[in-house]
């Protein structure tokens, strides 16, 4: 089995760590993992130290958003910039807020925010803008963006929910600015822990508002931590017995018995933010996430060997403008008829992502609901009809398959 959404991270290793982990429950709510955590992220991707920069750990990213919103003490009428090719992680804690999101059109060869859309939504209530790193690919016209918001006063989040360029985030010049980044960790991400985010920041009046959240928040319940503990090791049988049948059953009986945390709750899917995961995010998840973390390198390289032979051999599908040595979350390409390819595909037990099939994923959201006007991001439509996206942290043979199936 070959998926860019079910647990596209995870191997033996990290199956076998979350099953030792289910009978040690005294390490699951708290421990020294967390501080771990935080400074290994510092030191991986930010290259600064905890006397500089904050770090936050929340169990879900949109957790961390909507405690960033909530923390600035905006005016009630604020409005919210962010680039429409996104989902509804990002527009919920928005909303939840009260606050209103205007969407911006994409750059369409890099799936980024058009600086000048951007320009133009800009209004006397624009507080807020939310540059998103869509599939880990840094937005071309980043410096551009960072100045006109610099020139309004504007406060920006930089969401690299998708991933982390190790070559991108040398030329930080953290040094200079005011940052703000969001992470995750959840299980399609390009780190695991299941479920989870964090904040980083240098910013001296949201660190005041994350450490106060941090006091109020519970971690979950030993239930809950449970079934998320459940979901490495039988993702990962699952995957490796598929193609026998047996990983297909088993599949359909966790189904059938909710065993594992939905990635995106029935409420969500409603248009609805959900508060089942504004909680601290547990030890037992950062036992997870460590090893994922000492081996990021090794997995970034990987989704980039896989990224180079996809530009090679799909060159008539892909429309991307990026380095082929950056490793992507996932590979999207353009495709006349995505269904038609989705199903094909799946005959041979490969799985394509959908990353976004819609302005505001996923597709069974309602976009009157999450405020957005159809027509006003008419680029980001139109890469929305013909968008798929493949898994990137495959063996080489495995990438083989899905360019031949492809083909």
């Amino acid at each position: 089995m070959i998926s860019a959404d079910f647990a596209p991270n995870e191997q033996l290793s990290d199956a076998w760590l979350s099953l030792k982990l289910l009978l040690q429950p005294w390490l699951w709510k708290k421990g020294m993992e967390t501080d771990a955590v935080k400074k290994k992220v510092l030191e991986k991707f930010f290259h600064v130290s905890r006397s500089t920069f904050y770090v936050s750990l929340f169990l879900s990213a949109r957790a961390g958003l909507f405690t960033i919103l909530k923390g600035l003490n905006l005016p009630k009428d604020s409005e919210i910039i962010v680039q429409a090719f996104t989902c509804e992680a990002v527009i919920l804690p928005i909303l939840e807020n009260g606050f209103k999101p205007v969407y911006v059109d994409i750059e369409p060869n890099t799936l980024s925010m058009d600086p000048i859309d951007f320009q133009k939504k800009i209004t006397g209530k624009t507080t807020v803008v939310i540059l998103q790193h869509t599939f880990g690919i840094p937005p071309i016209y980043r410096t551009k963006l960072y100045e006109i918001s610099k020139k309004h006063n504007l406060v920006l989040i930089e969401d690299i929910a998708h991933g982390y360029s190790i070559e991108n985030n040398k030329k930080l010049d953290i040094k200079d600015e005011k940052y703000i980044f969001l992470l995750s960790f959840g299980r399609s991400k390009a780190l695991s822990s299941v479920f989870g985010g964090g904040v980083v920041t240098n910013d001296v009046r949201v660190q005041k508002a994350l450490e106060k959240s941090q006091i109020a928040l519970e971690p979950p319940t030993f239930t809950f931590i449970l079934r998320l503990l459940l979901y490495k090791p039988i993702s990962v049988f699952i995957k490796s017995t598929y193609d026998l049948y047996i990983g297909k059953l088993v599949h359909a009986i966790t189904n059938l018995f909710k065993l594992l945390i939905p990635e995106i709750t029935q409420r969500e899917k409603e248009g609805l933010y959900d508060p089942l995961f504004d909680k601290a995010y547990p030890n037992a998840l950062a036992m997870l996430l460590l090893p994922q973390l000492d081996k990021y390198e090794q997995m970034y390289k990987a989704r980039a060997l896989t990224c180079s032979l996809y530009h090679k051999h799909l060159s008539n599908y892909s429309f991307l403008n990026f380095q082929p040595h950056e490793g992507l979350l996932r590979f999207p390409i353009q495709v006349n008829n995505p269904e038609s390819l989705r199903k094909k595909a799946a005959r041979h037990n490969i799985y394509l992502g959908s990353w976004y099939n819609q302005v505001v994923a996923p597709k069974s959201i309602d976009l009157s609901k999450m405020q957005y006007h159809k027509g006003s991001c008419p680029q980001a439509e139109k890469v929305c009809k013909k968008i798929l996206n493949l898994t990137t942290n495959i063996s080489y043979h495995e990438a083989l398959k899905v360019i031949s199936v492809i083909k």
